[in-house]
Order: structure tokens, then C-alpha cells, then sequence
């Protein structure tokens, strides 16, 4: 019978191995931040990468009860679902515009940081595709969460050839395209972890732990705060289907 395989962990009735250390030797000797690089990437970080992964993740933890996650798992909660089913209803609510953006922009700038950012630009403006990472709603010359976690890259040693690219990516968009659009937080995290040598893939799920985090408080507010069975009222829903008409069969 063919077996499943894992190289993460083992665990029995004698010890539980995490990448080959002993889960109990690990704990109050790691931080959160570093038993997630432990587990993503198989080795325990540096310690500027550490700092570097708590700054993301503070970074992400929260943006305000606008976003589709926070309002998918307060209106669950407020159903009646317990908070497991919240938590999964709002990581329902992420996509590829919320939240999803990093992965595809990490992708970009790993399959691409040796190329000249400009052909970039023009292949995608060729192939009709928008630049994953770049441009947002709220933030037009510059989001201040990428301006925090570039400024601390730097002072961290971790910034190099990909938050580089990244920069060439934003001036050859205003070149190419002649747009101005700023390296959203998607696009300055995708460059971190890059930088740190994160698979791309797991782009969507390091931006999913610290929000997590953000929608259980937003959760157990529903819960303490509201009463149940939150809905749309009556003056936010326009209707624009036909009047009404007189039902005959024909």
C-alpha cells in the first residue's frame, strides 16, 4: 500500500519532530515568526528575516471592516455559525483581489528579476494582463505600508535584486503604460519574500495567517456587540430589474 509522505513532521507516543527538532525543545525558544519559516521553507531564519516576517505580518494583521473576508465572516458569525465556520466563511472572501494578488505578483518577480522589467511591462501590456502588485483603491502615489516595509528591508539587510525589480517594475509601468501606480502592500511583500526565498505559492497563505488573527477579533465583536442576523438594509440595495408586470401564462 503506498504510504503518505511528509518530511515536516512525525509524531508518536515518544517525541514530535518539526523538521527534525523536537517540538518541546522548540517551544519558548521560538518565536511564531520563526517556526513559520521552519515549517515553509525547512530551516530556521535569520535573524533579520525574522524580524522581517513579523513586520509583514503586523503589516497584514488588519485593514478595517471594509474588506469582502471581514464582512463574509461577520455576517457568518452573525448567522449563527460558530467561529470555525466564520473563520472559513471569511478565507472564503479572499481572491484574486483581495488577497491573492500576492502570490501571482511573487510569481512575476521570480520567473522574471533577471529580466529588464521594462519587457516585462510590455509583455503583459501585449498579452492584455494587468501587473499583479501594483496600484490600489485607496493609495495612489505610494502605500505607507510598502514605504514601512521597504524602510525596514533596508535597515534589515533583507532588501536586494527583488525590491530592486520591483521599483524597475513600478518605472517601467509609468513609462510603458505612462501610468502612475504604487507598489502595493501585495507587491512589496511578494518582493520580501522572494527575497527570503518563499515559494511563490504559498504567497495567498502567508498573507491568510496574520489576517486570520484580524477576523477572529472582528468575529468576537459580532458576537459580543451585534445582535444576530446581520443583513443588508433597505437603503443599500438599489434594484434595477424590469417594473413590475402582470403574470400571464402564455
Amino acid at each position: 500500500m503506498e504510504k503518505w509522505k511528509t518530511s515536516i513532521s512525525k509524531s508518536d507516543d515518544k517525541e514530535t519532530l518539526v523538521r527534525g527538532y523536537e517540538l518541546l525543545d522548540l517551544v519558548g525558544n521560538l518565536s511564531f515568526s520563526e517556526a513559520v519559516c521552519l515549517l515553509l521553507k525547512g530551516e530556521l531564519p535569520k535573524e533579520n528575516e525574522s524580524k522581517m516576517l513579523d513586520a509583514i505580518f503586523v503589516a497584514c494583521i488588519e485593514h478595517g471592516i471594509n474588506p469582502p473576508s471581514i464582512t463574509s465572516a461577520r455576517a457568518s458569525v452573525s448567522a449563527g455559525n460558530p467561529v470555525n465556520a466564520a473563520l472559513a466563511a471569511g478565507m472564503l472572501g479572499f481572491g484574486e483581489f483581495h488577497g491573492g494578488a500576492i502570490e501571482q505578483s511573487a510569481k512575476m518577480m521570480q520567473e522574471n528579476v533577471d529580466r529588464n522589467p521594462a519587457d516585462v511591462v510590455k509583455r503583459f501590456k501585449e498579452q492584455g494582463k494587468r501587473i499583479p502588485g501594483y496600484g490600489h483603491a485607496v493609495y495612489k502615489d505610494e502605500d505607507p505600508r510598502t514605504a514601512k516595509l521597504f524602510s525596514l528591508a533596508e535597515e534589515y539587510g533583507v532588501a536586494g535584486k527583488y525590491v530592486e525589480f520591483a521599483h524597475g517594475i513600478k518605472d517601467a509601468i509609468d513609462s510603458v503604460l505612462g501610468k502612475t501606480l504604487c507598489i502595493n502592500i501585495d507587491g512589496a511583500i511578494a518582493a520580501l519574500i522572494s527575497e527570503m526565498v518563499f515559494d511563490w505559492r504559498i504567497g495567498k497563505g502567508l498573507f491568510a495567517i496574520p489576517r486570520s488573527v484580524g477576523m477572529l477579533a472582528h468575529i468576537h465583536e459580532e458576537m459580543v456587540n451585534e445582535k444576530p442576523y446581520r443583513r443588508i438594509t433597505d437603503d443599500q440595495i438599489e434594484y434595477t430589474g424590469p417594473a413590475k408586470k402582470q403574470f400571464k401564462r402564455q
